[in-house]
């Protein structure tokens, strides 16, 4: 309609019924003594959650965020230092230790994996074969306390914990299209 008295009496009429909505809000708001504050200000939030605080407190491991793809492995056992305190802080039991270290070696060689190289390709996937069977062998029995699936996708999270590692990773797994592998037989513990 092109009738200006109609259309200011639809704009009063909205008004009108956006003003209860409106006073329900303010009454619902901080009931803060501070008279200082604006209706119009937004309530205080809680400083943010940053990585190094979550690092800090325990609740998520502390990590090798450098820009160095192996990272640092002082001790040269295979396995990055930070992922070696990781499995220190999560295992206890020597079988369990020793299967996530091979599972930790395994997913670290494929930061080193020349992918150009299909021999080099194929040997890393299968150390990482023999070390899923051996996470699912040793976590597998029911007094383990621990889910395989879960240990191994915690060990690939720590470890590819990066932009550069974890797209090593998934050029690592598209390296390897196409192929077929069988599952180790036996114990693939090593």
């Amino acid at each position: 309609n092109d009738d200006p008295d109609i259309s200011m009496e639809l704009n009063m009429k909205k008004e009108l019924l956006c003003l209860p909505l409106a006073l329900a809000l303010v009454a619902c708001g901080d009931n803060d003594s501070d008279t200082s504050k604006s209706a119009s200000q937004p309530p205080e939030t809680p400083p943010a959650v940053t990585l190094q605080s979550l690092e800090d407190s325990g609740e998520i491991p502390k990590l090798d965020r450098s820009a160095s793809l192996p990272g640092t492995d002082t001790d040269t056992n295979g396995i990055r230092d930070d992922i070696d305190e990781y499995i220190s802080l999560q295992f206890s039991d020597t079988e369990q230790v020793a299967a996530a270290n091979q599972a930790a070696k395994a997913n670290q060689s494929v930061l080193s994996t020349d992918l150009t190289n299909p021999t080099a390709v194929r040997q890393t996937n299968q150390l990482i074969s023999r070390a899923t069977a051996c996470i699912y062998e040793v976590f597998g029995d029911a007094n383990s306390g621990a889910e395989p699936a879960v240990v191994s996708r915690n060990l690939e999270a720590v470890t590819f914990n990066t932009e550069e590692r974890l797209k090593q990773y998934m050029e690592f797994n598209k390296a390897l299209d196409g192929s077929s592998w069988s599952l180790p037989e036996g114990n693939s513990c090593e």
